[in-house]
Order: structure tokens, then sequence, then C-alpha cells
């Protein structure tokens, strides 16, 4: 499982029906465009992914306490691209919830399945 550290303490990402609820309301095309994002590692949906992630922590992190912490990890050169797509992958589109449904969406295109693959190694 993806881990982050936050205020000098690392936490296990984790999807709650809460924090899913809220990663499909933030776009129009609701899981399926937070699928295409977490596939291709877009930054800003990967702020959200982090955010939603931690809701299970009940510490209660604020979105731009999160953001300020990819910037810090951003700056140092600690988080790079490879790393906010492999991160995203693992939570969403690893994720029990959204399994099924980017396995049957990959099925038809292999690919889009053996990219992602290579992009995960």
């Amino acid at each position: 499982m993806a881990k982050f550290e936050i205020n000098g303490k690392e936490y296990e990402l984790k999807l709650t029906f809460k924090a899913v609820r809220h990663l499909n309301s933030l776009y129009d095309g609701g899981a399926y465009a937070l699928i295409g994002k977490a596939i291709m590692g877009d930054l800003d949906t990967f702020v959200h992914i982090v955010h939603a992630g931690l809701m299970h922590t009940g510490e209660n992190f604020k979105l731009k306490d999160v953001e300020k912490a990819i910037e810090g990890l951003f700056e140092a050169e600690k988080l790079d691209q490879d790393e906010v797509t492999r991160i995203s992958n693992e939570v969403v589109t690893g994720s029990f919830f959204y399994k099924k449904t980017v396995d049957k969406l990959l099925m038809d295109n292999p690919q889009a399945k053996k990219a992602i693959e290579t992009l995960m190694a």
C-alpha cells in the first residue's frame, strides 16, 4: 500500500467510502475521469488523491497542508512524475473499488494496459 509522509509522520494512503465519494465528485466524468487522471499521473489530481487517501487517519488534514507537503517533496527533488504516477495508480486504479472497472476498460486495449504496466515497473 502506498504511504505518504506529512508533518513528520508516515501514513498509509487508503480509500474509504467518504474518500471515494469525494474523489468521484471532483470531475464531471466522475469515477471514469478520475481513473484517467490517475493513470496519467495528473499532478493536480495527485494532491486530491493523497488528501483523500489520508481521510481514514482521522487527522483531518487540510488540502492546503497536503499541497504544501507535496510541494516540499517536489522542491527537495524527492517526488517526480514516476512517483506521482505510481502512487496515483496504486491508490486509485489498484484499489478494490476501482480495480474491476479499470481492468474492464483496459481489457479492450492491450496496448494501454502494457503501457501502464511499463510505467508502473
